[in-house]
């Protein structure tokens, strides 16, 4: 369990409440969680999956291949009846599945991952390429991660994009623009209501791009 509050004493306190009514160990500053690590620096936290990263490539057996520069490469897309369907399509879902969870501090991989993961109930051949070449990217960057810079005041900023898999055909792009809309000012509204709760007031409106 990771634990944080706005301030050192009030963290003591919430620690020490918790310590009279279960036994509990304090780690001390939080250095890695659920195959996430995590660093401190001058600009707030750097959080990465590197040692995730390379037992994935373990587990996909390609500890040893040949990286590739980018996640994907720039043929047209592939049709959900190109290629063969897999004799076994488990260790596909697997994979899939442990790849997304990458994506965590790695939004680099979160386009090429999501294409994979539309075909997980009848993976073929060409997408079990495409996996395979993710991998690879991953092979070349397991140091990458993601920097989360400190902030002086609250705000949020959202965005959001209008190709995103929706619950119902939009008829025409602005109708598509006007769901992703709505949908990135609902989480906003969503956090704002939960930093309020927590007693961090956002002072300035939430800008949706």
């Amino acid at each position: 369990m990771v634990l944080t509050a706005s301030t050192t004493s009030l963290l003591r306190h919430f620690v020490k409440r918790l310590r009279s009514a279960f036994a509990m160990k304090d780690m001390g500053p939080v250095h890695y969680f659920l195959g996430i690590d995590v660093k401190r620096n001058k600009d707030g936290f750097f959080l990465s999956q590197s040692q995730y990263a390379v037992e994935l490539l373990e587990r996909a057996g390609m500890s040893n291949c040949k990286p590739a520069d980018t996640t994907a490469d720039t043929k047209p897309k592939t049709s959900s009846t190109d290629g063969k369907p897999l004799t076994d399509g488990s260790s596909y879902r697997s994979m899939a599945g442990a790849l997304q969870y990458l994506t965590i501090t790695r939004p680099d991989l979160a386009y090429a991952v999501q294409q994979i993961c539309l075909h997980m109930h009848s993976p073929r051949d060409c997408r079990s390429t495409m996996l395979k070449r993710v991998l690879r990217y991953v092979k070349g960057t397991t140091s990458f991660g993601i920097q989360l810079h400190a902030s002086s005041s609250p705000t949020i900023t959202a965005y959001t994009d209008a190709d995103w898999r929706q619950s119902t055909v939009s008829l025409s792009s602005a109708e598509a623009e006007y769901r992703g809309i709505a949908n990135a000012v609902a989480e906003g509204s969503w956090l704002r209501h939960l930093l309020g709760e927590l007693h961090c007031a956002v002072p300035k409106a939430t800008i949706t791009y």
